[in-house]
């Protein structure tokens, strides 16, 4: 507590009438509780309007400073506010002159300390995100990869888990709550409580095992069962994708160590296998021109890989058409680079067969030639 028994004894005592009783309490006593109560509320303004200038000061909002501000301001002015009342609560009814009853000195001072507790339990949570801020900073080029994201989201997880452990412990002991027997309790009814929360449990090891063994980042696009989309989070009990319907699946974790994953993500090459048809008038030379035109385009394409493994050769000779097969390897790293890849690769062929006058095969342009 703070040394101010004498200053706030000698204030309270200047307070005409300060002895006098209204409803059973010493009117110097509630002009003192609202005089604090006031206060409080006066730092709760401070930390709302001074808190955003102060982090402006570190950074702008593409850092994540402005939703940083604005999740934190609220819950952190609350705890400055309870910081006041029960300080100076306690300071108020330690002073010889005051007499406040049992029940007003225990529920002023729990709802102040709760007040704070919350407040900063809340707050505390939200500096989870500095986390976020401070990885920023720190990394070369402002921009998380994948793998950095995922461990960050895993850290910001287990420390929102320790904050809310230990803030709801604190509370339940500020309303006095035997903790000792809460915990024994526990002990007692281990087994049930295990039980009980067998697939959360199971889940946290799930997110551990995946932090660990990382099958996968944000970022990449996984297949995990009929499951399909992209890792958006990894949570400590959950992990999200975003499917192809832009819709957000919820993946427990503890189910996800068990199955097999296919990631996309991690892909070195894609592979693409058109096949053209072409007109069965064709002929063999223009034929193997065109075929080794394609070849030559495939080659030279900026996003192919796999040179010695890429072909384009006539695989069948159908009842109306000639097959041309076509193997492609893409080197790139998402699936729209890879449409325009695909279509890019595509309008070069067809440049090619309207510079050697090769037809595709259209059954009506068959038909009236026969």
């Amino acid at each position: 507590m703070w040394p101010t028994h004498g200053i706030m004894e000698g204030l309270i005592q200047m307070i005409p009438g300060w002895e006098n009783k209204v409803a059973g309490l010493q009117f110097g006593l509630l002009v003192a509780i609202a005089v604090i109560v006031g206060l409080g509320l006066v730092a709760r303004q401070l930390v709302i309007k001074i808190l955003p200038k102060i982090m402006k000061s570190f950074g702008d909002e593409k850092d994540g400073i402005s939703s940083f501000e604005m999740n934190s301001q609220i819950p952190l002015g609350a705890a400055a506010a309870g910081f006041i009342w029960w300080n100076l609560l306690g300071e108020l009814y330690a002073l010889p002159s005051m007499l406040p009853n049992e029940s007003l000195e225990f529920w002023t001072l729990a709802i102040a300390q709760a007040t704070f507790l919350v407040g900063g339990l809340l707050g505390a949570m939200r500096l989870v995100e500095i986390v976020e801020i401070g990885a920023r900073w720190a990394d070369d080029d402002g921009e998380l990869d994948a793998g950095q994201q995922t461990i960050l989201h895993a850290v910001q997880s287990i420390l929102r888990v320790v904050i809310f452990i230990v803030g709801v412990v604190l509370i339940a002991d500020v309303f006095g709550f035997n903790i000792g027997a809460i915990l024994t309790g526990l002990g007692i009814g281990g087994l049930a409580f295990a039980f009980a929360a067998k697939d959360t449990i199971s889940n946290i090891f799930g997110a551990i095992t995946l932090l660990l063994d990382r099958p996968f980042s944000i970022g990449d696009w996984i297949k995990v069962g009929g499951a399909e989309g992209e890792v958006i989070g990894i949570g400590m009990r959950n992990t999200l994708l975003r499917t192809s319907a832009d819709t957000v699946l919820t993946l427990p974790n503890g189910s996800l160590v068990n199955k097999d994953i296919e990631n996309f993500g991690k892909r070195r090459w894609r592979r693409y296998q058109p096949l053209l048809s072409l007109d069965l008038a064709t002929g063999p030379e223009v034929l193997e021109k065109f075929c080794r035109g394609v070849e030559e385009i495939i080659f030279n394409h900026p996003k192919t890989t796999k040179e010695s493994s890429s072909y384009a050769k006539v695989s069948a000779i159908a009842k109306d058409s000639l097959e041309v097969s076509c193997n492609v390897y893409w080197d790139v790293s998402g699936s729209m680079e890879e449409k325009e890849s695909r279509e890019s690769l595509l309008l070069d062929i067809s440049s090619l067969a309207k510079e050697l006058k090769v037809d595709f095969y259209e059954p009506r342009l068959r038909a009236s030639r026969s």
